[in-house]
C-alpha cells in the first residue's frame, strides 16, 4: 500500500537531482519543498569529510549531497522490502523517506571536530535537530505536503539511543517505538546503516581512492525480512555475503587510510580547541555555532574571538592552510594509551593536559611552547561491529549456528579478533605548533605521559 507519491519514488518521478554517485536520482514535490528549506540549504555548506581537503582536494562533497545519496538508498532499500512481500503502510514509507533526508539536519559545523568535544557548553546535536523538525519550516512542510507528523519522524532519526543520552537535553523521545520504527531506524543507522554505506562510497570516490568499490545495489538487493525476538528485522541473503564483506574490509581501509589520517586530524583538533576556547570564555555560544555552515563557523569564532588568543589563532591558522605537525601517534598497543583516551571524556582535562605540557618544556628548557601549541587529538570512541545477520542455506552444517548466522559465524572471526585488527584505527595523535616543538615531543615523551598521569 502506497500513495502515488511514494509510488512516484519508487518507480521513477519525471523529477530528478543529478547526483554525483548514484547518478539520476527521482525526486517530487514533496522532495524537493524539503530540500530547499533553509536547513537542508545549510548543508551545502558542510563539508562531510571536514579539513580532509588539505590532503585529498576533490573531497568536497557537503552534507547536502550525502542527504540526497541516504534518501535513494533508501528509497531502494524500501523498494526490496516491499517487492519482497513486506506490508509497509504508506505513512511508514513516507516517514522513512523524510527521515532519510532529514538525518544529519541538526549536525554542527565541521561535525568532526565540534561533536567530540566532551563539554556542558556544546549541546548534542539532537537538540537542533527535534527544533529544526518540530519548530520551523521543516515541520510544516512535513505536515503539509507529506502528512506526517514531525515529532514522529524525529524518533527515527535521532541519535539518543534509548532516549537517556544526558547530554541531548530533549528528554527521552526513543521510548516504545513500534516494530516499524525499530526497523526503520535499523535501516538508516543501524544494522544496515545506509547513512554509513552512502557515506562511505561517497568519501571513497570524493578522495579518489579504490576502497569502496562495492556493488551497493547488489548488497540491497540480498536484503531480507525475518523475525526475530518478535521483531521483523533486516538479514542478508547468502548471495550477498561477499558485497558485505567488502562493506567491512573497506570501512576499514577508510578509518586507517582516510578518516585517521593526520591531514585530517590535525586541522581536526585545532579547531575542536578553538571552539573549546571561544564557548569557556563565553565568546561564542552553542546555539550561535550550530546554524551556521563551516564557512561560518569559521568566521563566528575568527570574529568574536579575542584577537591573538587561542581560538583567533588557531582560526586564523587553519583559514591560511598552516595546520600544526604531526609529533606522535600511539594505538591501544602503547602503555601509556589509556592515560591519554581517558581524557576523552572531558574536554576541560585534555586542555589541562596540553597546557601543562607545554610549561614543563618551556620551564625546563626542553621546548618553547605556548598554552595551546600542543594538541592531543583523541580518537572517537567507535565499535565497528557488524549488525546485519546473514540467512545461510546450512549453517547448522556449517558454522554451527541457527539462521541467521551473525558476522562472526560467517567471517570465523571472534569479537577479540575485531578488536584486535581494529585496534591500529584508534590512534592518539599529538600535534604541536612547530617542527622544533614535535621534535621536543618526541625526545621527551616519556616524561611527558607521566605528567599527563598525574594531571587531574
Amino acid at each position: 500500500m502506497t500513495s502515488s507519491t511514494v509510488g512516484e519514488n519508487f518507480w521513477g518521478s519525471k523529477g530528478r537531482i543529478r547526483d554525483g554517485v548514484w547518478g539520476d536520482v527521482p525526486v517530487d514535490k514533496a522532495v524537493r519543498t524539503l530540500l530547499e528549506t533553509s536547513a537542508m540549504t545549510r548543508l551545502k555548506g558542510v563539508s562531510s569529510l571536514g579539513f580532509a581537503h588539505f590532503a585529498f582536494p576533490a573531497a568536497r562533497h557537503t552534507g547536502f549531497d550525502h542527504a540526497v545519496g541516504v534518501y535513494h538508498l533508501t528509497r531502494l532499500t524500501l523498494k526490496r522490502i516491499t517487492d519482497s512481500g513486506a506490508y509497509l503502510e504508506d505513512r511508514d514509507v513516507r516517514g522513512s523517506l523524510a527521515a532519510a533526508l532529514l538525518l544529519d539536519v541538526g549536525r554542527y559545523p565541521h561535525p568532526w571536530a565540534v561533536e567530540g568535544i566532551a563539554l556542558p557548553g556544546i549541546a548534542h546535536r539532537d537538540a537542533e535537530t527535534r527544533r529544526i523538525i518540530e519548530e520551523t519550516e521543516v515541520a510544516e512542510v512535513l505536515r503539509e505536503t507529506w502528512n506526517l507528523e514531525p515529532h514522529n519522524v524525529f524518533r527515527l532519526v535521532a541519535q539518543g539511543g534509548d532516549g537517556s543520552d544526558a547530554g541531548s537535553g530533549i528528554g527521552t523521545p526513543l521510548r516504545d517505538l513500534t516494530p516499524t520504527e525499530h526497523l526503520v531506524r535499523d535501516l538508516l543507522s543501524g544494522a544496515l546503516d545506509l547513512a554509513a554505506l552512502d557515506g562511505l562510497v561517497r568519501d571513497t570516490r570524493g578522495a579518489k581512492l579504490p576502497f569502496g568499490n562495492m556493488d551497493v545495489e547488489a548488497l540491497i538487493s540480498s536484503l531480507r525480512i525475518v523475525g526475530q525476538d518478535n521483531r521483523a528485522v533486516l538479514a542478508l541473503d547468502e548471495s550477498g555475503v561477499g558485497h558485505l564483506q567488502a562493506l567491512v574490509f573497506a570501512r576499514y581501509l577508510m578509518h586507517y587510510n582516510v578518516y585517521g589520517h593526520h591531514a585530517l586530524r590535525v586541522p581536526t583538533a585545532m579547531f575542536l580547541r578553538a571552539v573549546q576556547d571561544a564557548v569557556q570564555a563565553g565568546e561564542i555560544s552553542a546555539e550561535e555555532l550550530v546554524r551556521q555552515d563551516d564557512a561560518g563557523a569559521l568566521a563566528l569564532v575568527s570574529g568574536s574571538a579575542e584577537p591573538g588568543g587561542s581560538s583567533a589563532t588557531l582560526v586564523r591558522r587553519l583559514t591560511e592552510r598552516r595546520p600544526y605537525r604531526r609529533a606522535l601517534e600511539l594505538d591501544e598497543r602503547h602503555p601509556s594509551y589509556a592515560s591519554l583516551i581517558r581524557l576523552r571524556d572531558d574536554a576541560s582535562w585534555r586542555r589541562r593536559v596540553e597546557e601543562a605540557w607545554a610549561r614543563y618544556l618551556t620551564r625546563y628548557r626542553k621546548g618553547v611552547a605556548g598554552p595551546f601549541d600542543i594538541l592531543i587529538d583523541l580518537p572517537e570512541n567507535k565499535r565497528f561491529s557488524v549488525g546485519l545477520r546473514v540467512i545461510l542455506r546450512s549453517p547448522g552444517l556449517t558454522y554451527g549456528e541457527r539462521n541467521p548466522v551473525t558476522w562472526q559465524g560467517v567471517s570465523g572471526l571472534s569479537e577479540e579478533d575485531m578488536l584486535r585488527y581494529h585496534a591500529p584505527l584508534h590512534r592518539v595523535r599529538i600535534a604541536t605548533a612547530t617542527d622544533d616543538l614535535a621534535t621536543s615531543v618526541r625526545r621527551h615523551a616519556d616524561e611527558l605521559f607521566t605528567i599527563a598521569e598525574e594531571v587531574g
